[in-house]
């Protein structure tokens, strides 16, 4: 991916088949974004209304971003941490997955 893309989207397949979660039963996703540098952590963005895909399974899910503007204009690595809200509001993060965004040419 490009400085400036805005495709495709950034999908993360979630596959929790040791635990068999039931994904259909998770009231709200959000999709976080978070670039290190020597300072450490900073935060991107925080996508709360992200791509849902279910899966053949339902401890199977694909969550994913809509790129909007301004999000790809800065060329490096960001990581990508799906975060599902169970029923009564527990938080639990996936490891999510890395995208390198370069300069034209690289």
């Amino acid at each position: 991916m490009n400085t400036g893309d805005l495709e495709p989207d950034w999908m993360v397949d979630i596959s929790a088949a040791e635990e068999r979660p039931d994904f259909t039963t998770v009231t709200g996703w959000r999709f976080k974004a978070y670039r290190e540098t020597t300072d450490g952590k900073v935060p991107v963005f925080t996508d709360t209304t992200p791509i849902v895909e279910p899966g053949a399974q339902v401890w199977l899910v694909a969550v994913g971003h809509e790129w909007v503007d301004g999000e790809t204009d800065v060329a490096g690595v960001l990581h990508g941490v799906p975060v599902a809200v169970w029923p009564g509001g527990r938080e639990q993060s996936f490891p999510g997955a890395s995208i390198v965004i370069g300069t034209d040419g690289d």
